[in-house]
């Protein structure tokens, strides 16, 4: 994958909180990022699609986001967000999807162009629902990339990808997330692991927020998942796994 430019950006969240059908979904958030990959896992409905909606202009919220020094609905037109899944119109094509990722941008490549720059090329002519959930997972990346964002917004784009897709994405996001910002919500904390950054989400609120040693612990995740736990050396880095 590649054929892509673009720039960092500061992200700057203070005292967020957001409401769902007066649900609080996410308390007292605050962080801040400038430029590279930023990781945050936690349990199912702890608030990391949330989240990653907040900074995407999509939901409301309560108190201070920045995005590029722009709130966030006016950083829209140079962010870029994946969101887990995209149900489409049935009769939509992988090339309109990329179209429609490429609405706003001055001088667009042709969604041809985008697909084989993405070793993608396979895909043209397809119906966007009747791909695998990997493959409609990375039509969905391709097109946000290449809108050539500040910002990319990724909710799990590691699942539904098999092992060698897997491998080639944490590549091209470690390579990408040296010239803008990658903020993304993975359940695995291997790839979390992997990034900058990493923050815990747990019920709402972020318990922990650093470099992956000082989050990444066993005691900390332990609590947070309530399962137990080991730790696991790969090389260089230790491995939290569930212990069966």
């Amino acid at each position: 994958m590649g054929g892509f430019e673009a720039k960092r950006c500061r992200v700057t969240v203070d005292s967020l909180t957001v409401e769902v059908e007066g649900v609080t979904v996410l308390r007292d958030v605050g962080f801040e990022v400038d430029g590279g990959l930023t990781a945050f896992i936690g349990p199912n409905g702890a608030g990391k699609t949330t989240l990653l909606r907040v900074l995407a202009g999509i939901l409301g919220h309560r108190g201070v986001v920045r995005v590029c020094g722009l709130d966030v609905r006016s950083a829209r037109r140079i962010s870029s967000y994946v969101p887990s899944f995209l149900q489409v119109d049935p009769y939509a094509r992988v090339e309109d999807v990329i179209v429609a990722y490429l609405q706003g941008v001055s001088n667009p490549r042709s969604p041809e162009d985008v697909l084989e720059s993405f070793g993608l090329a396979r895909l043209r002519g397809r119906r966007f629902n009747s791909l695998s959930g990997g493959e409609h997972k990375l039509v969905l990346i391709a097109g946000a990339l290449a809108r050539n964002p500040s910002i990319l917004l990724l909710d799990e784009p590691f699942s539904h990808l098999d092992l060698a897709n897997q491998a080639k994405l944490a590549r091209l996001l470690k390579a990408v997330s040296e010239n803008l910002t990658v903020i993304a919500a993975v359940h695995e904390p291997f790839f979390a692991s992997l990034a900058d950054r990493v923050g815990i989400l747990n019920s709402g609120r972020l318990i922990a927020f650093g470099s992956p040693g000082e989050v990444l612990r066993k005691n900390v995740l332990e609590e947070v998942y309530g399962v137990e736990l080991e730790e696991v050396s790969l090389g260089s880095k230790t491995l939290v796994l569930p212990s069966l």
